[in-house]
């Protein structure tokens, strides 16, 4: 990252956390980010969902829709109805549930998959950063960002235009990983977050409570939920790590890829970060039952 840091505006030398990767800390707030050079729109092309990133995101659409319905019935306790923005919506499968409760809006700077939420699903999705979109203050009643803001190259500024764009009263709720969870800590260099130039920042709850209240927002829930992924894509993931031996080992696992089914996970390296814009007269905010 050139320049200030993103978080509290301070300058280096950064603390180098990870050097190998580039990753390094802020001195003054504690945020941990990656310092190299980015092409951010050029990174997520149709390669990125299936066979770089992702063994086959369109292909893990049941594991996916799963994950999502659980995240549904979170926000439907905190907000029904209304006007609902995703940022960082891929390709579209958590926007095709929400249209049963919300009228929804996504926004993703990956094409391809835009292209697949727009022309198979029919759904209000646009190509673009959303930093470069024209404001539209107080035009939505909830902003999601599903693992999105450790991707992002200005994720507090993102952050500060979500809030404008919120209603009052309104919700913003994201996840992202937590570089000071158990596991980040463990794991070192080898937590599986790490892998720039994808994953830019790498929020703590501090750091990212922080950037939160610079928004203007308030707390109204934290929680490190678990998730569905799917065995075949797990297996493969672990196995590919390990070269030609790991890939025969794999195949084997899934039978040559045939056995494949939801596998419950929570390794508690993600959190789930809820916050409210303030409205006058607002009643305390509580978190979900």
């Amino acid at each position: 990252m050139c320049g200030p840091c993103e978080l509290c505006g301070g300058s280096g030398p950064w603390a180098p956390v990870y050097p190998r990767l580039g990753i390094v800390r802020c001195p003054h707030c504690g945020l941990v980010f990656y310092a190299g050079p980015v092409e951010n729109a050029s990174l997520y092309d149709r390669a990125y969902f299936h066979g770089r990133e992702y063994r086959d995101y369109l292909a893990d659409r049941d594991v996916w829709r799963r994950n999502f319905r659980a995240r549904i019935r979170y926000l439907r306790k905190l907000r029904s109805g209304g006007r609902l923005l995703e940022i960082g919506c891929a390709y579209g499968l958590f926007l095709e549930l929400a249209a049963r409760y919300w009228e929804v809006r996504g926004i993703d700077i990956a094409a391809d998959a835009v292209a697949h939420a727009r022309h198979v699903l029919g759904l209000n999705a646009v190509c673009a950063d959303f930093l470069a979109l024209p404001d539209e203050p107080e035009s939505c009643d909830i902003v999601c960002l599903w693992d999105t803001l450790e991707h992002l190259p200005r994720p507090v500024r993102t952050l500060e235009k979500a809030a404008r764009w919120l209603k009052p009263g309104g919700i913003l709720t994201l996840t992202t990983n937590d570089i000071d969870s158990p596991l980040a800590r463990w794991r070192g260099e080898k937590w599986r977050q790490l892998h720039p130039p994808t994953h830019l920042f790498y929020f703590s709850r501090a750091t990212l409570r922080r950037a939160i209240e610079q928004a203007g927002l308030v707390t109204v829930h934290v929680a490190y939920p678990g998730q569905y992924r799917g065995y075949r894509s797990v297996v493969e993931s672990l196995c590919a790590r390990r070269g030609d031996v790991g890939r025969v080992l794999g195949r084997a696992l899934t039978l040559g890829g045939r056995v494949d089914f939801p596998v419950y996970l929570n390794t508690r390296d993600i959190v789930l970060y809820t916050a409210r814009k303030p409205a006058p007269a607002m009643e305390p905010a509580t978190p979900p039952g």
